[in-house]
C-alpha cells in the first residue's frame, strides 16, 4: 500500500472516530434531555392528579371518541366507583335528571353538572370534560330556609288569630263563671264549669304559642312565693276533682324572692296541666316549697303519680314541639325551662314509665341586701 493510501485511511479513521464522539456525545445530551423532559412531564402529571384530586367538585374527561380516560377523586366519590372501573367506558355509571344524580351505586346527591369542549395548542377538539358540583348540602339549606319562611309567615298569622280569640275567651270564661254561681246546684251550673275549664286549657294553649314567640325578659316584683303557689293550684282544684286528682302544697319555709308573676305562672300552669294529664284514671299531685342552701334558694317541686316517661321521651321533654300527646304543642316544657332560666335557676326532671314524674325547680331566693333595691324583708 502506499504511504498516500495510508495517510488517507488514517485520516478516514480519525474522521470516523471524531464523528462517532460526537454522536456519543449528541446521543448522551440527547438522554439527559428525555430523562428531562420524561422527569417534567411526570411532574406535571402528579402535579394535574393532585389538583384534580383536591377539588371537591367532580371531574371526568372523555377523548374525541366520547371514552373516559380520567376521572378524580371527587367523581369517585360521587358517583361510588375506582378509575380502574369507569376509564374505558362510554358513559359515567349514573342517571342525571336536571340537577338530580342517581349513580349504579352510591347515594343520590344534587349536582350542577356542567361540559365543556377540550382543545390542544391548535384550537383542535381532543375531548370533553363532565364536571359534577355536588350542592346537595346546599339544596337541603334553601329548602329549609324557604321550609323556615313559610312557618315564620304561619307563625305570624297563628299569632294573630290568637290574639284576636284570647279576648272573647276571657269574656266567655268570665259569663260561664257568673252562671255557674247563679245556676249553682243544678246540671246547667256543671255544664258551665265545663265550659270554664275548657277556656282555661284553651287559653294556657294560646298563652304557651304567644309567649313562645316573646320576649322572656321577667319583670320581677317582691312577693310570697307561697301564696303565688297556693293561688295559682286553687285554680284548678275544680279540674283536678273532675279528673279524680287530688292537688295538695306542702311548704316547709315562708319564701320571699323576686319574680315575674305573669311568667312564673305559666310555667306552674304548664307543670299542673302537664300532671293532671299524666294521671287519667286520678291521682295525687303535690306541690312543694323548701329553702336550702342557707336559705339563699327556692326549691319548687311538681311531683305526680301518673303514668311517667320512657327514657326517649325524658331525653326530649325540653325540645320546642315535642309532644306525646295528640293535641299537644310541644311549647310547655320548653316554656317551663325558659322561664325558670329566665329567672336565674335551673328546672330538673325525674321520671320512668309507670312511676310517676318530678320537675325540681331551683330559684334564687330574695335575701336582704343582695340585687335590686326592694323593702326590708328576707326568707324566713
Amino acid at each position: 500500500m502506499k504511504a498516500q493510501e495510508i495517510d488517507l485511511l488514517n485520516r478516514a479513521i480519525d474522521t470516523f472516530n471524531s464523528a462517532s464522539a460526537t454522536l456519543v456525545e449528541y446521543y448522551r445530551v440527547l438522554e439527559e434531555r428525555v430523562r428531562f423532559l420524561t422527569d417534567e412531564v411526570d411532574r406535571k402529571k402528579n402535579l394535574l392528579d393532585s389538583i384534580l384530586n383536591s377539588v371537591d367538585v367532580g371531574v371526568v374527561f372523555f377523548d374525541e371518541k366520547g371514552t373516559i380516560r380520567l376521572i378524580n377523586g371527587a367523581a369517585e366519590r360521587l358517583l361510588g366507583v375506582t378509575s380502574e372501573e369507569v376509564v374505558g367506558r362510554k358513559e359515567i355509571p349514573a342517571t342525571i335528571e336536571d340537577e338530580y344524580v342517581l349513580p349504579e351505586r352510591g347515594k343520590p346527591f344534587y349536582a350542577i353538572v356542567e361540559e365543556a369542549q377540550v382543545r390542544d395548542s391548535s384550537g383542535r377538539t381532543i375531548g370533553k370534560v363532565l364536571l359534577l358540583n355536588d350542592v346537595t348540602r346546599l339544596r337541603k339549606l334553601e329548602l329549609e330556609n324557604e321550609r323556615n319562611r313559610r312557618l315564620s309567615a304561619m307563625g305570624e298569622l297563628v299569632l294573630k288569630i290568637a290574639h284576636e280569640i284570647r279576648n272573647p275567651l276571657g269574656s266567655i270564661e268570665l259569663f260561664a263563671g257568673l252562671l255557674s254561681k247563679d245556676l249553682a246546684g243544678t246540671k246547667q251550673a256543671e255544664f258551665a264549669a265545663r265550659i270554664t275549664q275548657s277556656v282555661r286549657l284553651l287559653v294556657n294553649t294560646l298563652d304557651n304559642m304567644l309567649r313562645f314567640s316573646r320576649d322572656m325578659t321577667p319583670v320581677k316584683e317582691f312577693g310570697l312565693l307561697n301564696d303565688f303557689v297556693r293561688e295559682v293550684c286553687s285554680e284548678f282544684r275544680e279540674l283536678a276533682a273532675s279528673r279524680k286528682v287530688r292537688i295538695r302544697v306542702e311548704e316547709e319555709e315562708m319564701c320571699w324572692m323576686l319574680f315575674d308573676r305573669g311568667l312564673l305562672r305559666q310555667a306552674l300552669v304548664n307543670l299542673i296541666l302537664n300532671a293532671i294529664h299524666a294521671m287519667p284514671d286520678g291521682g295525687d299531685l303535690t306541690v312543694s316549697l323548701r329553702l336550702f342552701d342557707r336559705a339563699s334558694r327556692v326549691e319548687l317541686t311538681v311531683t305526680d303519680t301518673g303514668e311517667g316517661m320512657d327514657a326517649e321521651t325524658l331525653r326530649r321533654v325540653f325540645e320546642p314541639f315535642f309532644s306525646t300527646k295528640d293535641r299537644g304543642t310541644g311549647l310547655g316544657m320548653s316554656i317551663v325551662r325558659s322561664i325558670v332560666e329566665a329567672h336565674g335557676g335551673s328546672v330538673t326532671l325525674e321520671s320512668a314509665k309507670g312511676e310517676g314524674t318530678r320537675v325540681r325547680i331551683v330559684l334564687p331566693a330574695f335575701e336582704e341586701g343582695v340585687g335590686e333595691s326592694e323593702p326590708e324583708k328576707s326568707c324566713l
